[in-house]
């Protein structure tokens, strides 16, 4: 009877534990994060990716816009690209209506409905 109540316990202990993790969404940016995008784009920035590069930046206006809580307008949409797979890698997971992006110079996390949840600045 005690092997099954401790049993019992570890078990309810596990799934606790795994909800919490589950239920932690990564939905902005911490310190970690930008030490690891600034690593990531200083071993990268004399080939940079599409998003990243000197002729993708954005002029003031389009900076003045891009900020967290802002929902990006067409014109930033359209300059929007994927972060490469080997950074993305390296963050943590964003909630599944969440991703990672490349935008003007710097990195972005926004959600489905292009709401800019936050910004890493490299340029």
């Amino acid at each position: 009877m005690k092997t099954k109540w401790i049993g019992t316990i570890g078990a309810t202990a596990l799934f606790v534990i795994g909800a919490s993790v589950a239920s932690a969404q990564h939905t902005q940016f911490d310190e970690k994060d930008r030490q690891t995008t600034n690593d990531w784009y200083n071993q990268h920035k004399s080939n940079p990716p599409a998003g990243l590069r000197s002729q993708d930046r954005l002029s003031s206006d389009q900076e003045s816009r891009l900020r967290e809580g802002a929902v990006l307008d067409p014109d930033l949409r359209r300059k929007v690209h994927p972060v490469p797979k080997d950074l993305e890698r390296k963050l943590p997971p964003p909630p599944s209506d969440h991703r990672y992006v490349a935008i003007g110079g710097h990195v972005g996390l926004i959600d489905n409905k292009f709401q800019v949840k936050g910004v890493i600045h490299l340029h």
